[in-house]
């Protein structure tokens, strides 16, 4: 089997770290053959630690999907490029993977799943490589807990409070169009899914802790435009109730995450602190993820591009239905409603 080609587009932390080293970690399938990046320093990055020639580091989108040694495009801009740059993709032919959230709203996604039509299209929800989420997802699909009836979710991080962290674009609605609602909630959106299936509704809250930050180019202040935490209550379609619970504020908790995930037969309780118990109706008892449930999101993007997908391969329409649940939450919080996910 050939190795696939891929360019890179935007080399960011999340593209110089889970991206780049997951092509690293498949290499007899996949290498990295070009990047793209506005900054200088990104791009000398790129090519010392992937080692991508100097002709094949670019500065404009275009060039590189226009790269003739470039099969397949990986989308690691700021949220606002994904759209554009994906549809540069479709046009010139090439299957793409997108960082989450696909867009800025819902509409916008739709339509570049009506443009992207059959063309592979993967979206990088990267819990759903993480081994243990695997393993839930299994046990749940086996019918070990029975009939999910309530699902508890909370992802907290404490990033925004990082001393002298400026006004980056995750920080600006137009360039994000949400903060840890789309950083944080598309994750755990897309995982509440995995486990129970399409929501109902949505009843959501949200709020701005870090009010101000300084411009990245200036000595100014200005607002700060996107949520810092966000809490949802949703039903799923066949009844069962959810509660997801995302802030980047959390001050004293660096990084955690939680589900608990209640049945009609038991229950599986998971903290990234202390690991996943299982209660297979006779109270819950630690148990041991088998590592082979580990994923390489790199590896399943190439796997998916010659035809090998399984349950959880992230397909875009997976990422259109989480798109247009973060937009029921944005409508919730401006109108102080239950919104049901059929009203749009």
């Amino acid at each position: 089997m050939k190795k696939r080609k891929i360019g890179i587009i935007g080399f960011g932390g999340i593209a110089k770290g889970t991206h780049a080293n997951g092509y690293l970690g498949c290499a007899d399938k996949a290498e990295v053959v070009a990047v793209c990046d506005t900054r200088d320093e990104a791009l000398l990055l790129a090519r010392e630690k992937l080692g991508i020639p100097e002709e094949y580091c670019f500065k404009d989108y275009k060039a590189l999907i226009a790269c003739e040694a470039v099969e397949a495009v990986d989308i690691c801009t700021p949220n606002f490029m994904h759209c554009a740059v994906a549809e540069a993709a479709i046009a010139a032919g090439k299957p793409y993977s997108v960082e989450k959230p696909v867009g800025l709203r819902y509409e916008e996604v739709l339509d570049l799943q009506k443009k992207t039509g059959d063309l592979p299209a993967f979206v990088s929800f990267s819990f759903r490589f993480q081994k243990t989420i695997r393993y839930m997802q299994k046990l749940i699909a086996d019918g070990v807990i029975g009939d999910i009836k309530n699902v508890y979710i909370r992802y907290y991080k404490d990033s925004a409070l990082r001393p002298g962290r400026k006004l980056e674009w995750r920080f600006d609605e137009k360039l994000a169009g949400t903060g840890a609602l789309g950083d944080f909630g598309s994750h755990m959106v897309d995982t509440a899914r995995l486990f129970c299936g399409d929501f109902d509704g949505v009843y959501a809250e949200s709020g701005i802790v870090v009010k101000e930050r300084q411009r990245l180019d200036s000595e100014e202040v200005a607002p700060v435009t996107t949520d810092d935490w966000c809490n949802i209550l949703a039903r799923t379609v066949k009844g069962a109730g959810v509660s997801i619970s995302v802030s980047r504020c959390t001050r004293g908790i660096k990084m955690l995450t939680e589900m608990e995930i209640f049945g009609t037969k038991g229950a599986l309780l998971y903290s990234s602190a202390t690991g996943l118990r299982v209660d297979r109706g006779e109270g819950p008892e630690a148990e041991e993820v088998p590592d082979t449930f580990l994923a390489n999101q790199a590896e399943c993007f190439i796997d998916y591009l010659n035809g090998k997908t399984d349950a959880l391969t992230p397909y875009l329409s997976e990422g259109v239905a989480c798109q247009k649940i973060l937009e029921a939450a944005e409508k919730s919080i401006k109108s102080g409603k239950y919104i049901k996910l059929n009203e749009f």
